[in-house]
């Protein structure tokens, strides 16, 4: 499956889930969601973990809408009372029960979808549930819709892999450079926007969306979830934290590392990126405290 759809579940009862893979039912027992989403898009028949404390409100929202939630217990007290009416399976390790509940998920491993006018080398790869658009142009030795770095520790202090089952979508008028890797997206597409120039050595992680016309020079990688505005100029050698948001038009210089959001029109250099102008400031004072050496 490929799209925001989310991913199609086997039609159990949270009941069932969480007697299968452990953890306990707060309300909602009863009902059996139909498909896995993320929680900023989950409503009614739908089943969205809730990981990380950062997506409390959108968790929040999810409910109201009538979503179940699977809730790392670690932010049971935090979600609130009011949640807990939709439906919450509470678990102490969440992402290792995702990943269960993934392993069961109705996706087949459907073929590539390429659009007109598409250029692909020989030796690049396309994953399941890969959509190319039109006149799309990827280098040698590319691996477009590979499992995302994903994993989860379990009860017992086991890892396993997340499932990576939500595809690539990469639109209209997109290049790909040699030896570049997009990971598949966990419960929705990681996406590369129409116009965006990828150079050789380009790193996406999963559920990544690098912006419209943003062109990436090489060695340059994105952790998982970063979100790239329209029209972005990233040097070479860039790397970028995960979760980060990158505005429209930003510029970013090469060998930076990014660990917090950067506004829409900004210059950042330097790790951490700061704005341009204070890094060279703060270089410009280093050296003179070395001249006086």
């Amino acid at each position: 499956m490929t799209g925001d759809e989310g991913i199609r579940l086997a039609g159990r009862t949270l009941e069932a889930l969480a007697a299968r893979h452990g953890g306990r039912v707060v309300a909602g027992g009863a009902r059996a969601p139909e498909r896995i989403v993320r929680v900023e898009e989950a409503a009614a028949g739908d089943l969205a973990p809730l990981l990380a404390r950062r997506h409390m409100k959108a968790a929040r929202e999810a409910a109201s809408r009538g979503a179940l939630l699977l809730v790392d217990a670690s932010l049971e007290s935090a979600l609130g009372t009011a949640a807990a009416a939709s439906g919450l399976w509470i678990h102490d390790a969440a992402t290792s029960a995702m990943a269960h509940v993934l392993d069961e998920a109705l996706a087949p491993d459907t073929a590539p979808v390429i659009g007109e006018g598409c250029t692909i080398a020989p030796t690049a790869v396309l994953g399941p549930r890969v959509v190319l658009g039109a006149r799309v142009r990827i280098g040698p030795g590319a691996v477009i819709g590979h499992p995302g770095f994903g994993w989860a520790f379990g009860p017992n202090g086991a890892v396993r892999p997340v499932p990576q089952l939500g595809g690539v979508i990469v639109e209209d008028d997109v290049a790909i450079g040699p030896l570049s890797t997009i990971d598949a997206g966990t419960l929705s597409p990681t996406r590369v926007r129409r116009g965006a120039k990828l150079d050789a050595h380009v790193h996406v992680g999963h559920n990544g969306d690098i912006g419209e016309g943003t062109i990436i020079a090489a060695q340059s990688g994105f952790a998982g979830s970063v979100t790239i505005g329209r029209g972005v100029l990233v040097g070479g050698q860039v790397g970028i934290a995960d979760h980060i948001t990158v505005g429209d038009g930003a510029r970013i210089a090469a060998k930076s590392g990014v660990i917090g959001d950067v506004p829409p029109g900004a210059t950042v250099a330097g790790y951490p990126a700061v704005p341009r102008g204070r890094w060279l400031r703060a270089f410009a004072r280093l050296y003179r405290g070395l001249d006086r050496l």
